[in-house]
């Protein structure tokens, strides 16, 4: 005899609701930031205390200012004449130049110094090479500072202290100086002068260390007794 064979029901799949997939997108939405954020978070604290190197300055600064060229132009600096001391600073990008003269020499001499170090660096280390900046990189800054150094007496009595500043960014085209001595506008500066009070004899014993109150404690204590 053959055997008859009963024909199984299929099962039907099971589909999620609606409300099934609403709860799931909101938790993918929501666990996505927060495994980015404690991915970021995880990997900076394997990287704590490491130091990132680099330089704001890459693909810049060509060609390099070198120590010895540094060197070599402070030397010549030195063959000014009238004075006091010479620096000269590398440092970020900006070449620094600091020259002490001779308290004696007046603004013409300082300004006929100043020009004759600007043509010192130039003659060192070319404007048009070290100090200009082109499309693709920046170049070297420059300031060259000229001063006197009176004393203080001496600035008050004849407001003979001189300091120029010459200044060049790499982005500029040419130079300026500044006058670091005396004031651009100087009616403003009086009139700025003027409206700062200046303590008086009373406020000067006020702020003093207090010995006429002990005195006057002194005095009413004596009373007392007799």
């Amino acid at each position: 005899m053959s055997e008859i064979k009963k024909d199984r029901p299929k099962k039907e799949k099971k589909r999620l609701s609606r409300s099934a997939l609403v709860l799931i997108a909101g938790i993918l939405i929501i666990a996505i930031p927060v495994i980015i954020f404690l991915s970021i978070l995880g990997i900076s604290a394997l990287h704590s205390g490491t130091p990132r190197e680099g330089s704001r300055f890459d693909n810049d600064l060509d060609p390099k200012i070198t120590d010895a060229q540094v060197k070599e132009l402070k030397a010549d600096l030195e063959t000014l004449g009238s004075l006091d001391s010479v620096e000269v600073v590398l440092s970020q990008g900006q070449l620094r130049i600091f020259i002490d003269t001779n308290d004696s020499l007046t603004e013409q001499q300082i300004d006929t110094m100043l020009t004759n170090a600007y043509n010192k660096v130039n003659s060192k280390l070319p404007i048009s090479t070290y100090f200009t900046a082109t499309d693709t990189k920046k170049m070297y800054d420059l300031q060259i500072n000229i001063y006197t150094t009176p004393e203080a007496s001496e600035i008050a009595a004849t407001n003979s202290r001189q300091y120029k500043l010459l200044h060049k960014n790499s982005a500029e085209d040419q130079y300026g100086i500044d006058d670091m001595a005396h004031p651009k506008n100087e009616q403003l500066a009086a009139e700025l002068e003027g409206r700062v009070e200046k303590p008086t004899n009373n406020e000067i014993g006020t702020a003093g260390d207090g010995s006429e109150e002990i005195d006057e404690t002194q005095t009413e204590t004596e009373t007392e007794t007799e």
